[in-house]
């Protein structure tokens, strides 16, 4: 692992902390959220009526760490508990909060079976309503607040942003080649270079109040850290370790000045990080839109009736109908794909979602013949 490179993130993140945790942006709101799980959840049996109340009541502060104004998995969980309110209350007590006995393979299996049988559960009373779905990052977020000395929070971009800067090693993977004993790892290595930046952990640990948890284990910073380096740009700049390949000495033209070639080359170097800066604005704003999941929601098309998606390219999609399977690109200049019970609000998050990675593609083509 490049640790020169995890140090120097570190530093960049503790020469913001005043910007990150102040009230504009108030990054804190994760240890608040925390802290509030803990004092809840665990309160004795009989403090609430019902699951949905002890749920409500714990999660009230998450704000935007589970739910976006696309995706409502947390508040999902109280509409399917309505439904059946012993199969919710299993999931999460006896399967995703299971005791795994200090074994990160478990929590892995643990978290596999939860979705699994979560998404089954929101296919058989809300078909439709794609924005009810959980994912590994909120299962994760909900393992990390019910157990933070253990547990870490995940997000994929910025755990794989984080992976590729400091030349991990392991293999993080996604969908059927996830690892999270490798993420684990990942951010066990982060929390060995936290421990050395006595300032920074000051710095944090001076701002908490009695309203955030004092997570003594850092394992809620480790994951901060990956979020803010990410979004706030603190990887500009940074070298990513050598790929090995060789770049070649560019050629110079003798009729110009030396003077202009410096000029010339400086306002290139400039573009360069401009250009490096709005991808990088551009594939954060993708976020909220990858994590739109439409697998196992129900469809309906004027040629072929009723169906099911079957398969998700983010914005391309299969979908499984009587007798047939067809694939469709979620815009709105396409007029013949077919609809979902919250057509208008899917249909123009992913027409967005289009013209964004079209205006990257113009700016990858850009960066590439400059560099």
């Amino acid at each position: 692992m490049n640790t020169d490179n995890l140090h120097e993130l570190i530093r960049r993140y503790e020469d913001h902390v005043d910007k990150i945790y102040n009230a504009e942006h108030d990054e804190l709101f994760k240890w608040k959220a925390m802290k509030t799980w803990q004092d809840e959840w665990f309160k004795p049996e009989d403090a609430f009526a019902t699951f949905a109340d002890r749920f409500n009541a714990a999660r009230k502060d998450f704000s935007l760490f589970i739910d976006n104004t696309r995706m409502h998995p947390s508040a999902g969980v109280v509409k399917l508990w309505e439904k059946e309110p012993e199969t919710v209350e299993r999931l999460f007590c006896d399967v995703l909060f299971a005791d795994p006995h200090g074994d990160v393979s478990a929590v892995h299996a643990n978290m596999d079976r939860f979705l699994e049988e979560y998404e089954a559960l929101r296919q058989k009373y809300f078909p439709g309503n794609w924005s009810y779905k959980q994912d590994r990052h909120s299962a994760s977020i909900f393992l990390a607040m019910n157990d933070p000395s253990f547990n870490f929070a995940f997000k994929s971009n910025e755990a794989h942003a984080m992976a590729r800067y400091t030349d991990f090693g392991f293999s993080i993977g996604a969908g059927a080649s996830f690892s999270l004993q490798n993420y684990y790892r990942l951010c066990e290595e982060i929390l060995t270079a936290l421990r050395e930046h006595e300032i920074l952990l000051t710095k944090h640990f001076e701002r908490l109040t009695p309203a955030h948890y004092y997570d003594e284990s850092l394992h809620l910073l480790a994951f901060d850290l990956m979020y803010c380096c990410r979004t706030y740009g603190y990887y500009k700049g940074l070298v990513v370790p050598s790929t090995g390949k060789t770049i070649k000495k560019r050629k110079t033209v003798p009729d110009i000045s030396p003077e202009e070639l410096a000029r010339q080359e400086a306002e290139r170097v400039a573009r360069i990080a401009e250009l490096q800066q709005q991808i990088e604005e551009l594939e954060i704003s993708c976020d909220e839109f990858e994590a739109i999941s439409l697998l196992g929601v129900e469809v309906t098309s004027p040629a072929y009736g009723a169906g099911t998606v079957t398969d998700q390219d983010v914005n391309k999609i299969k979908v499984r109908f009587s007798n047939i399977e067809k694939s469709f690109i979620l815009d709105i200049k396409y007029v013949g794909r077919s609809r979902f019970e919250d057509d208008e609000d899917i249909v123009s998050a992913f027409t967005e979602y289009g013209r964004i990675k079209g205006r990257i593609k113009q700016l990858q083509a850009e960066l590439d013949a400059l560099s």
